[in-house]
C-alpha cells in the first residue's frame, strides 16, 4: 500500500511541475511573440487640481503605455495614456489595475479599448485636446474640469 502512495505522489508531482512548466512557456512564448503586454508599477506622484492623491501608474515594458489611476474620487479611475508617438488617452471605465503587482494584457480585448468600455462606466472621462506630454510627466483636463497630473 505505501509503494502504490509512493507511487501516486511521484505522478501527482510530476503532473502538477509539467503543467507549470507548459504554462510558463505559454506565458514566456506569448509575450516573446508580442501577444501579452506586462505592466509593472512606476514610482511617481499623481495629483489631481494640485492636490496629492494616493493614484498610482503602471507602463509597459516598452514605456509607450502608461496606465494613470486616480483615486481622489473615491472609486478608482484608470486612463491610458500613449507615451509614443501618437498623443491619445482613453479612460478604462470600471478596470483598473492593482495597487502593487505587475500584471499581463493580452492583445485580444484589452481592457481600455474603446470597444470594451461601456459609457455608463466612464465617471470623468479624459478631455484628449488638453493632453501635455513632457519627458517625465503627463497632465490632462476632465470633463468635470478636473486637472489631473502624472509625475514620474
Amino acid at each position: 500500500m505505501k509503494t502504490l502512495l509512493d507511487i501516486l505522489g511521484s505522478l501527482v508531482v510530476v503532473a502538477v511541475l509539467i503543467a507549470v512548466l507548459i504554462v510558463a512557456g505559454a506565458i514566456w512564448y506569448s509575450a516573446a511573440k508580442g501577444y501579452t503586454t506586462w505592466y509593472f508599477r512606476v514610482d511617481g506622484q499623481v495629483t489631481v487640481d494640485g492636490h496629492e492623491t494616493t493614484g498610482y501608474m503602471h507602463a509597459n515594458t516598452q514605456k509607450t503605455i502608461l496606465l494613470l489611476t486616480r483615486t481622489d474620487d473615491g472609486r478608482a479611475e484608470t486612463y491610458l495614456v500613449s507615451l509614443g508617438d501618437e498623443k491619445a488617452i482613453l479612460d478604462c471605465g470600471k478596470w483598473h489595475p492593482t495597487r502593487f503587482l505587475p500584471f499581463p494584457i493580452g492583445h485580444v480585448n484589452p481592457p481600455c479599448s474603446m470597444f470594451a468600455v461601456e459609457p455608463a462606466d466612464v465617471a470623468d472621462a479624459p478631455v484628449s485636446a488638453t493632453l501635455v506630454r513632457k519627458q517625465t510627466s503627463v497632465e490632462f483636463t476632465t470633463a468635470s474640469g478636473k486637472k489631473v497630473k502624472a509625475e514620474w
